[in-house]
């Protein structure tokens, strides 16, 4: 009855393909899901893991340089909230995420929340009820730094996805998480 049809088009999984070719691996369909998903990790993981926790590792105002203005659409020099963060599970890092957020595109309830050093970029989206589209920008394997390397206390490579939270056709928030090639396997 429903032999025939159209093969549904999907870039993000071509690109997930591409990287295990490139890498010689196989990822698990927890890593897909991550990799994939157009919502937080952290709903995710909550799921699996119970409760996570969000441990804020740096959060400050910088200028925005040219790397960070090409990201997101905006003037070299605008102010820009940059956050650091491990997502973890009693203690122990699940992902590492950083984020670059354009404050003239915040309105003052979320400039507020931004402030509050213990909320996910992603609960502050939902809880000021903004809609965004969140694209894939990037999904690579790529060797940690001496900082991912002690925060994770692996010199393993690292599952790493890059995405853009964009609202009225401007990015929001940029966004970069990180995490060992041999977690969420299962």
């Amino acid at each position: 009855m429903f032999s025939k049809g159209h093969i549904i088009e999907n870039e993000i999984k071509e690109k997930l393909k591409e990287v295990e070719e490139q890498h010689n691996i196989e990822f698990s369909t927890t890593q897909k899901i991550l990799l994939c998903i157009q919502e937080p990790v952290t709903t995710i993981l909550d799921v699996l893991y119970g409760e996570v926790n969000l441990f804020m590792l740096d959060q400050h105002l910088e200028d925005a340089d040219e790397n960070i203005a090409n990201l997101l659409k905006v003037n070299e020099g605008d102010k820009i909230d940059y956050r650091e963060a491990i997502v973890h599970k009693n203690g122990r890092p699940l992902v590492y995420a950083q984020s670059y957020i354009p404050i003239s595109r915040c309105g003052d309830p979320v400039r507020e929340d931004l402030s509050k050093k213990h909320l996910p970029t992603g609960t502050i989206m939902t809880k000021n009820m903004i809609e965004t589209l969140r694209v894939i920008t990037e999904i690579s394997i790529e060797n940690p730094n001496a900082l991912l390397q002690e925060l994770f206390h692996t010199d393993e490579p690292l599952i790493t996805r890059s995405y853009v939270m964009i609202q009225h056709k401007k990015p929001v928030i940029w966004t970069q998480e990180k995490y060992p090639l041999s977690y969420f396997k299962i």
